[in-house]
């Protein structure tokens, strides 16, 4: 039982961090922006952000929703979606039951397929909320993943 918790903690925070990716995602890539190699910043005063500042949920609790340097106000949407994200995973991974003792490659596959079709649906919700216009390329990255997964189950 304390391993099953543990477990689900693991994936809880597994789902914090893929929401505060997805806050960068959203943000940036509408601006054609580089989501994987440039480091955070903050978007008021550009200062790049050091790790205490990047803890998804605490950052935003500890610094009372102020950026560290320039003290402007951090959307709300921020926390929200990492909140939201984190929530959604844990019960994702409820709802395919994992725990030591069924991990199997056909539920890491599953966990693997849902966890990007969930992120490009979160990303491409998030864009669209945010700029009202429709990101194509979220949109393709969730096609391809969408018919790769196809192919594995004909594989399989």
């Amino acid at each position: 039982m304390i391993w099953q918790i543990v477990i689900y903690l693991f994936f809880l925070i597994i789902g914090v961090t893929l929401g505060s990716f997805y806050t960068l995602a959203i943000y940036r890539i509408p601006l054609k922006q580089d989501i994987t190699h440039t480091r955070s910043y903050c978007p008021k005063c550009n200062h790049r952000l050091e790790f205490l500042d990047l803890i998804p949920v605490l950052s935003y609790i500890f610094l009372k929703g102020k950026c560290r340097y320039c003290k402007n106000k951090i959307s709300k949407r921020y926390i929200l979606i990492e909140i939201t994200s984190g929530i959604l995973y844990l019960l994702l991974v409820m709802s395919l039951k994992i725990s030591f003792l069924n991990i199997t490659m056909q539920n890491i596959v599953t966990l693997l397929y849902v966890t990007l079709i969930y992120s490009a649906i979160f990303i491409f919700i998030g864009i669209l909320k945010e700029t009202k216009k429709m990101s194509k390329s979220v949109l393709v990255f969730g096609l391809i993943v969408q018919i790769l997964y196809i192919i594995y189950l004909c594989i399989l």
